[in-house]
């Protein structure tokens, strides 16, 4: 979160332990029984004591989740709920995912964060930096992130992005990161670095 408690960064895989997964599981599916739920919804927690604390539930696709998810395991939300309205169910995709001999590789780690770059300085800030600031592409290999969605065009000194990183885990995809950060750095020559957050890793990964 930035210091406007918006989202800026998604990591992926979880790091939770696996019985509040599965805690995490079993509540979600109480809640869209109880819903008779017939799509996606996004449900948000937070540990607290050790203990999963339900904070809302939105009754849509969410807005970052998806992305982390395809990079982290291959595993497409959308595709998914296209399925499930086309034909009705979604036992022809699990099926395929449970078919025996089918590799079941582990997820990969994944950054999913937005950076602003204006004024001699590159900030991670929050989503809605990404509203309003005109026609946004895709580009691939974005000073080394895997993936960026964007506004910035050549000779642009001042321009936002959403920055996909992906690596073997969540560490070796946090390097990479901040080695992304340091080429965008370099590249515009900002001396300033702000992210609000920085205390919460450790030492040494964010220059």
């Amino acid at each position: 979160m930035d210091t406007s408690h918006d989202c800026k960064r998604v990591l992926a895989p979880t790091e939770l332990p696996p019985e509040l997964t599965m805690e995490f599981e079993e509540m979600s599916l109480a809640i869209a029984e109880a819903l008779e739920l017939r799509g996606v919804m996004d449900v948000e927690v937070i540990v607290h004591d050790g203990l999963p604390k339900v904070l809302e539930v939105d009754a849509r696709l969410p807005s970052q989740t998806p992305t982390a998810v395809y990079w982290s395991t291959g595993v497409n939300i959308v595709e998914m709920l296209g399925t499930l309205f086309l034909q009705g169910s979604l036992d022809c995709v699990l099926k395929q995912r449970s078919k025996p001999g089918r590799s079941s590789k582990p997820p990969r780690g994944v950054i999913y964060e937005h950076i602003s770059v204006s004024r001699n300085r590159l900030e991670v800030a929050g989503e809605h930096i990404m509203t309003g600031v005109g026609p946004l592409q895709i580009r691939r290999d974005f000073f080394g992130a895997d993936e960026a969605i964007t506004n910035y065009a050549p000779g642009w000194d001042a321009w936002v992005a959403t920055l996909i990183i992906s690596g073997t885990d969540r560490q070796d995809a946090w390097d990479r990161r901040c080695q992304v950060i340091e080429e965008i750095r370099r590249r515009f020559e900002l001396g300033g670095y702000f992210d609000p957050s920085a205390a919460e890793y450790p030492a040494g990964l964010v220059p």
